[in-house]
């Protein structure tokens, strides 16, 4: 249990800070989050969006408006499903990440690095740890996850 407060410490301290660096961009953490998604992904379903970014549904749906308002993503109806969305990035949404990408705002030497401590053997060890406990949390609690 102890493993999940320091890490949840961690990522929680992180995001803080990288919802800062987002603040002159005028985008917010989780709108960054799924206009990244869409970048990676290409037109993307709204389910695969939320169940990659661990968000509920009226969450992404929330954030889904306001990036299609400010004009990062489109929306459209899934074409082999009328009941479900899809997502894609725009121009400008692309642009936004260029800009970002390019202000280096999640660079170490910008936003801070708490794991400098560790060595590269360290860091590659709890990476190694760190994907094991991820695949088996996607085993264990994957009814939870979708």
């Amino acid at each position: 249990m102890e493993e999940y407060i320091h890490m949840g410490f961690i990522y929680g301290a992180w995001r803080r800070k990288a919802s800062e660096a987002l603040l002159p961009f005028g985008i917010t953490f989780q709108q960054y989050q799924l206009v990244a998604f869409a970048r990676r992904k290409g037109a993307a379903i709204l389910s695969a969006a939320a169940r990659e970014l661990g968000m509920d549904r009226p969450t992404l749906t929330l954030v889904v408006r306001k990036c299609v308002e400010a004009g990062w993503l489109t929306r459209s109806v899934h074409f082999s499903d009328k009941r479900s969305s899809r997502i894609a990035l725009t121009g400008e949404g692309e642009e936004l990440l260029d800009r970002i990408e390019s202000a280096r705002l999640f660079a170490p030497e910008t936003i801070g690095d708490a794991f400098d401590i560790l060595g590269s053997d360290e860091r590659s060890e709890l990476r190694r740890m760190l994907d094991r406990a991820s695949r088996r949390a996607r085993d264990i609690y994957a009814g939870w996850l979708n």
